[in-house]
């Protein structure tokens, strides 16, 4: 009726390689003997071994033997035959329970079983149990001496009470896994052996440890909540169900206010929680109860204060708000300082951690006593930039991949063809045993290329990841603290202000996120639309593509735009399908030199996205260098050209248009002095031409305008080239001029009278000659009035405005003037006139001077005094001039 184990060192291995041990099979039939299951199989190390549990039950007395195959998993070793043998011994009394387990059992605590023993003889035996003397102290067993009756049983009480002894007293009772076993002997009368069972129990400390023996709040304001954090650790082997009892109605511990299960080896994070309502130093505990009345205690301090400034609200809790749109909320910060108190100005600042989507503003300033400051928080959820840029690389990553794996089947696909193919034309000719099968040869190269250098990410795979990351979007929730910072004094760039933490005022904000049902595809999906700088009176376009992310239709519209018309909205608004597009087009007209900005907002059924429009309006400038053209003298026919530089000085780009003011019929009608224009050549052709008309200058950037000079008859032509900006009233006029001649020898200084051009001549003195021989061109020159016996006076330039060309080598080019003395008919003025000089060479393209001198003689007694004399120019042609001089001699 007794149970036996027995380890038995049944294997060793005796060679360098491990061997798997297969299931240990029983040859023979018998039930009193059984192996434990757990050690049937298993892995046995080089040089080692391994033992295999025998257990041994028998039900009558008598000589038991059982057989045991063992294998091993390799084959190499033949099956090994075990034998186990026992005998029974016939014993009166015994024990039906040989261990008794009272499993997990705290510390101070009773635990009892019974203990029963049989007896079989025909007569009463006296018993009489034995315990371990180190473990008397935990374990009784009443009562301890007896006598069993013939074929009876017999009863016994059990206690066992653990003390914090135990683990000292019964040290060599414990096993490693620090199982208590304590082994008991009942003796029985005229019987020499004696009837062992074994008390098994896991003893366990009931314990309860803190991260901390006081918790000390430090100083807290009366306005809000202090939390501080600790943690209970459970060293039992049981759950333990605890609670904080006791606790002032001003703290408690979070969560389940205090209360709950802490599992075996289990740590809990806690937070005791204090909201002080008076001033001053309160000191406190508070107990941790567990469900077997283990108590322990935690000392508490706090000071309660009042901090520098209040805050409205503490606690902001936004709405679920979609990526892309903004919710905001306000509050105030209050100086509760009264009015009379001097220098008690605070200062405070607001701190926002690194990545959450929440702006404060104002988050810093200074308010006096008994004032109050109104800041508001904007939560705008987005998704970050870096988020969007590792989507893309991970997509091209994935695309590039899977081209490779793409590349790879097809490659494997081809060596199966060509495999084929060549084993088909083969076919017939192998002989036997020689067919080996194709395998395919694989180039080994142990530089292995990276697939995934050089790899680009362009703007349209930032906008699919950007659309990928918005879609699969799941709802986010952050709820975050933020410290308000405040300080005694005025916050500056030049002092630094000293605070406290006990004067911190912290806000609690839950900011939920949720999928939005819009997203914008152009602009990289920023809501920033900034149109640049755009000059007064041009417009910019600029198209927007929204996408719907539902799998219902939208229904959108937009706040009302401006209505000075500087933004507008070009097309209609449409509602949108699922996954559809809508266009939209925005579009900016300046009308003053300042900086625009704009909110608008598309809304939807469930969200609303903010657009942010910017622009600036800019004037348009220009600077022309030279401000003016004089192409000088020219010869009829002849083709000069000169040219002028026109700067953009602006800050955008300028489109410009050039003409002659001779081709606007109307411009030259509205300008008073119509001297200012010459004709037009014979052929009504304006004699000036501009290249280029019209183009687009840049910032900074120049452009060179050519003007053309072609005369086709003597004149003295005078125009303007106008530059008009595009869209711009305001013209800029660059004056022209050039004077033609029919030869290459001119005159200037002397007012000219051409006979055949009547309506440009002078009205002047006639001259009374009817000499048919003498009529020319008279070039009319006027002394300044003098006196007699004073000199007077006057300079005439005598020019050549022939050019050097290549196809007039060899031909005179030089001029030559001759000025012809006065005749005798003169008398006395042909000693009071001198010309100096009377005749001479002028080179191409140059000019010389002539200077007449006349001194009235003493005989003169006219008031005018006129005199003529001959001059001939030889150029290409000869010409002359009869020059006709005129002195005025006031009467004094």
């Amino acid at each position: 009726g007794s149970k036996f184990t027995e380890k038995t060192k049944g294997y060793t291995q005796e060679g360098d390689m491990p061997v798997q041990l297969n299931e240990i099979v029983k040859s023979s039939h018998n039930p009193d003997i059984t192996l434990n299951t757990s050690t049937i199989r298993g892995f046995i190390s080089p040089f080692s071994s391994a033992f295999v549990e025998v257990l041994y039950n028998p039900r009558q007395v008598s000589h038991h033997t059982a057989y045991f195959t063992v294998t091993t998993s390799d084959g190499y070793m033949d099956p090994v035959t075990v034998a186990v043998t026992a005998r029974t011994i016939d014993l009166p009394v015994y024990v039906k329970n040989t261990e008794i387990q009272l499993k997990y059992c705290m510390l101070n605590r009773l635990y009892q079983d019974s203990v029963i023993l049989y007896n079989t003889a025909t007569s009463a035996l006296r018993i009489k149990f034995e315990i371990p003397y180190s473990a008397r102290d935990h374990l009784d067993i009443l009562p301890q001496n007896g006598v069993i009756q013939a074929n009876s049983s017999f009863s016994a009480q059990l206690k066992f009470i653990p003390l914090s002894s135990i683990f000292c007293d019964c040290q060599d009772l414990f096993s490693e896994s620090q199982l208590l076993s304590i082994p008991i002997k009942v003796k029985v009368a005229d019987q020499t052996r004696c009837i062992p069972f074994t008390v098994s129990a896991n003893v366990s400390d009931t314990n309860l440890s803190f991260s901390t023996d006081e918790l000390n709040f430090g100083c807290c304001s009366i306005y809000e909540s202090v939390q501080l954090p600790f943690s209970v650790t459970n060293h039992c082997l049981l759950p333990q169900i605890f609670g904080f009892i006791s606790v002032p109605d001003f703290v408690s511990i979070q969560p389940n206010d205090g209360f709950g299960t802490i599992l075996p080896g289990e740590t809990l994070e806690l937070n005791a929680v204090i909201h002080l309502k008076i001033l001053g130093a309160h000191e406190f505990s508070v107990t941790c109860t567990t469900e077997i009345g283990r108590n322990f205690s935690l000392t508490c301090s706090a000071t309660g204060v009042i901090p520098h400034l209040d805050v409205s609200h503490p606690i902001f809790r936004f709405a679920p708000t979609a990526l892309g749109d903004i919710r905001r909320a306000s509050f105030y910060i209050c100086n509760n300082t009264p009015k009379t108190d001097i220098n008690q100005d605070k200062s405070y600042h607001i701190i926002v951690p690194y990545g959450i989507d929440l702006t404060v503003s104002p988050s810093i300033g200074t308010i006096s006593p008994g004032q109050r400051v109104r800041v508001q928080m904007t939560f705008g959820p987005t998704l970050r930039k870096e988020e969007v840029e590792l989507e893309a690389i991970d997509k091209a990553k994935r695309d590039v991949l899977k081209e490779l794996e793409k590349t790879k089947k097809e490659e494997l696909e081809l060596e199966r063809n060509m495999s084929e193919s060549q084993a088909t034309s083969k076919r017939g000719k192998a002989k036997k045993g020689s067919s080996k099968p194709i395998t395919p040869k694989i180039p080994i190269d142990a530089n292995v290329p990276n697939h995934f250098d050089g790899l680009e990410i362009t703007e349209d795979d930032k906008i699919a990841a950007m659309i990928r990351l918005k879609t699969g979007f799941q709802e986010r929730f952050d709820k975050v603290l933020l410290p308000c910072f405040t300080a005694q004094g005025i916050c500056s760039h030049a002092e630094k202000l000293s605070w406290n933490s006990e004067d911190i005022v912290y806000l609690q904000v839950h900011l939920p996120a949720v999928k939005p049902e819009l997203v914008l595809l152009s602009h990289m999906g920023s809501p920033i639309v900034d149109f640049g700088r755009v000059s007064l009176g041009q417009n910019k376009k600029v198209e927007l593509t929204l996408k719907s992310i539902c799998n219902y239709p939208i229904d959108l519209s937009t706040s009302p735009f401006p209505h000075d018309g500087i933004f507008q909205k070009i097309n209609a608004t449409r509602n949108l399908e699922p996954h559809g597009l809508h266009p939209m087009l925005l579009e900016f007209s300046p009308k003053h030199c300042a900086k625009y900005y704009e909110v608008v907002e598309i809304k939807t059924n469930k969200s609303t996205l903010h657009l942010h429009l910017h622009g600036t309006g800019v004037v348009p400038s220009l600077s022309i260098t030279p401000d003016k053209l004089m192409f000088g003298h020219a010869m009829v026919g002849d083709i000069l050209s000169a040219s002028f530089s026109i700067t953009n000085t602006s800050e955008i780009r300028l489109h410009y248009s050039s003409m002659l003011s001779g081709r606007q019929r109307d411009t030259i009608q509205n300008i008073k002095d119509s001297d200012d224009f010459g004709n037009n050549n014979a052929n009504g052709a304006i004699p000036f031409h501009c290249l280029p008309h019209s183009g687009a200058i840049e910032p900074g950037h120049s452009q060179e305008i050519t003007v053309n000079f072609t005369p086709d008859h003597v004149d003295n032509y005078r125009d303007f080239i106008i530059i008009k900006l595009l869209d711009q009233p305001r013209k800029t006029r660059v004056p022209v001029a050039g004077r033609s001649w029919a030869g290459s020898m001119f005159i200037t200084g002397a007012h000219l009278v051409f006979p055949n051009y009547a309506g440009h001549s002078l009205s002047l003195l006639t001259d009374t000659s009817t000499d048919e021989t003498e009529k020319m061109d008279d070039a009319w020159v006027f002394f300044p009035p003098t006196v007699v016996g004073e000199t007077t006076t006057k300079t005439l330039t005598i020019g050549n405005c022939r050019t050097i060309k290549g196809d007039n080598k060899g031909t005179k080019t030089t001029g030559d003037f001759m000025f012809e003395p006065l005749k005798a008919d003169y008398g006395p003025l042909m000693k009071a006139f001198v010309v100096n000089p009377p005749k001479g060479t002028v080179e191409p393209g140059s000019a010389v001077k002539i200077m007449f001198q006349f001194t009235p003689p003493k005989e003169t007694t006219a008031e005018l005094i006129q005199f003529s004399t001959l001059l001939s120019l030889k150029g290409d042609m000869i010409e002359y001039y009869r020059v006709r001089f005129v002195v005025q001699i006031p009467n004094l």
